[in-house]
């Protein structure tokens, strides 16, 4: 494992994200397979940071819902909308104005 100096991030194998996840081989494959994760550098097969993130996260869905890959693939695409979707609230309620009006004089 190594850290990249294009993205500032580590760059890890195939066999280190494997170990580092803790997961089957094939699990991982199956997930690359789904598209969850995507080759860093594809002409390398190197993984970076966040795809480790990914795939631990997947990982936890996988073991705590019993899921499988294509739903993994699914329940991760849903919760990346739920947190754009709070984001643009966050947004929206940041841009609102506000009026105050003294109503005591009337």
């Amino acid at each position: 494992m190594k850290h990249s100096n294009e993205l500032t991030d580590l760059v890890m194998t195939l066999d280190e994200l494997v170990a580092a996840c803790g997961q089957e081989r094939q699990w991982v494959l199956a997930l690359i397979e789904e598209n969850i994760i995507e080759y860093e550098i594809p002409e390398q097969q190197q993984f970076s940071g966040y795809q480790l993130s990914t795939v631990r996260r997947a990982s936890r869905l996988s073991r705590d819902f019993d899921a499988s890959v294509p739903a993994i693939g699914l329940i991760l695409d849903l919760l990346a909308e739920v947190e754009m979707l709070r984001e643009f609230k966050r947004q929206q309620l940041a841009q609102q104005h506000y009026i105050e009006i003294d109503l005591s004089d009337y």
